[in-house]
């Protein structure tokens, strides 16, 4: 066991990372009797297990979640910040349209548009989201075009990106972590007043689905980055628990990383 926690301590130290560890009770090691550990890292790259997957237009569906980054400072400094691939999220809401908060507000921009300031985009999925959530949420996003940007939220946002690690510091507890965060931006972050005028990219996203009456984590739309929703990723290991694993559906852009290194390997 020490050594187990000597490795999750370094590991956290060096990556700034959520882990579990997990000690299954029913399989031992033959040598020393004793229970294999697991140790399961939150996976950086934006394409899981290692495996890219390309799509197209066609591939997506209503609801799918849009996460980008670009090769600005400002989109590498929130990747380092927030130890993540992506530094934006949007949604398909359909017919070639996507809805996103940025710098000027609540937009409803063409699909085009979002891959010419895209480097990397890709998407993932709500597994069980209906034709009517979908619409609803369409419904959502087309109400709330022109609002503006949430830049008190996401000054808020900065510092606890960084004190929430401090929540991964105990691997072993899952439930442990969603309190600890929980409790962190209870007291970093400030309480929603039910009347939501301004909003920043994740919040967004989050306060979408909720309308469609399907949420896609329990947790405050104020309290989620696009770094958290893409750990919410099947497989993965999520900071903030989601509701039910999101699907990676495949990259529409792979980015000027993964194209590298796919050459590499040719």
């Amino acid at each position: 066991m020490k050594w187990c926690a000597w490795i999750a301590t370094l590991s956290l130290l060096v990556s700034g990372c959520s882990m579990d560890i997990a000690l299954p009770s029913k399989t031992t090691n033959k040598i020393t009797n004793t229970p294999p550990s697991v140790l399961k890292l939150q996976r950086i790259s934006s394409a899981p297990n290692e495996t890219l997957k390309e799509i197209y237009q066609q591939d997506l569906q209503p609801g799918d979640l849009l996460l980008s980054s670009t090769i600005s400072l400002t989109s590498v400094g929130i990747r380092l910040f927030s130890t993540s691939a992506v530094s934006h999220v949007a949604i398909y809401i359909g017919q070639g349209e996507v809805a996103e908060a940025v710098g000027s507000g609540v937009q409803i921009v063409t699909l085009e548009e979002v891959m010419q300031h895209s480097d990397k985009l890709l998407a993932l999925r709500f597994p069980e989201l209906t034709t009517a959530q979908a619409a609803s949420i369409r419904e959502f996003a087309h109400s709330k075009s022109g609002k503006g940007y949430n830049y008190k939220g996401i000054i808020e946002m900065a510092p606890f990106m960084v004190t929430k690690q401090l929540c991964s510091l105990n691997p072993f507890s899952k439930e442990f972590r969603q309190q600890c965060i929980k409790g962190l931006a209870a007291s970093q972050l400030s309480t929603p007043d039910g009347n939501k005028a301004n909003y920043f990219c994740s919040e967004f996203v989050l306060a979408a689905y909720e309308h469609a009456g399907t949420p896609l984590t329990q947790a405050s739309p104020g309290w989620v980055s696009p770094a958290d929703l893409l750990h919410m990723r099947e497989g993965d290991v999520a900071t903030l628990a989601p509701t039910m694993p999101l699907s990676y559906v495949g990259h529409i852009k792979p980015g000027i990383y993964l194209k590298a290194r796919r050459l590499a390997t040719l």
